[in-house]
């Protein structure tokens, strides 16, 4: 704001009608003992910001290659909420301070965007491999050879573990479904034995 205001008190120094002999010196040499103390209060003021903008640069750098997704997320997402509360430092080096900052978040978020879309690729793969895996479990879940189906059975239960996990949404209902083929199976096996023994 005083950078601002300054250039328009010059303007208005320059429009000024000029005054003779030692009245002018002495009014220019108020003007520019004023000017000058704010010239280096700005100064002070840009390298304040400058050294600022250079810590939010090697804290984001620090984060670049982080794979905490979602704390770096909010930590990044901090640091550039901070530096949209900094003023100007000179404008050069505002664009090179800008494009460092810049690049450091840019590098983390298209990692973390890549590792998301290859996570959902891979909970999607997980469905169907569980969805395949019911469909099996529900295949022999009236099968009556109690020997072969129920070693079937225990190596699907040993595949279900290997595989991945899939969204919360479905987890549960996949594993219900899935369990509840294998019961059906194990709970006639059961009750076929039992019947035997009577």
């Amino acid at each position: 704001e005083a950078a601002r205001r300054l250039l328009q008190i010059q303007e208005q120094w320059s429009q000024a009608s000029r005054a003779s002999g030692d009245k002018a010196r002495e009014i220019w040499a108020r003007f520019k003992t004023a000017r000058d103390e704010i010239r280096a209060r700005l100064e002070a003021h840009r390298a304040e910001q400058a050294t600022r903008k250079e810590e939010l640069c090697v804290k984001a750098e620090a984060l670049a290659d982080s794979t905490e997704w979602i704390k770096t997320a909010v930590v990044l997402q901090g640091l550039q909420a901070e530096w949209k509360t900094l003023g100007p430092s000179r404008p050069a080096q505002d664009k090179a301070l800008w494009e460092r900052f810049r690049k450091a978040c840019d590098a983390f978020f298209t990692r973390r965007k890549e590792d998301l879309k290859q996570r959902r690729q891979e909970v999607t793969k997980n469905r169907e491999a569980k969805l395949a895996l019911c469909a099996q479990a529900e295949a022999l879940a009236e099968s009556t050879d109690w020997q072969a189906t129920a070693a079937a059975l225990k190596k699907l239960q040993v595949d279900w573990k290997a595989v991945g996990p899939v969204s919360r949404r479905e987890s549960e209902v996949l594993w219900q479904r899935f369990r509840g083929a294998c019961d059906r199976f194990f709970d006639a096996r059961k009750a076929d034995f039992a019947r035997r023994d009577e």
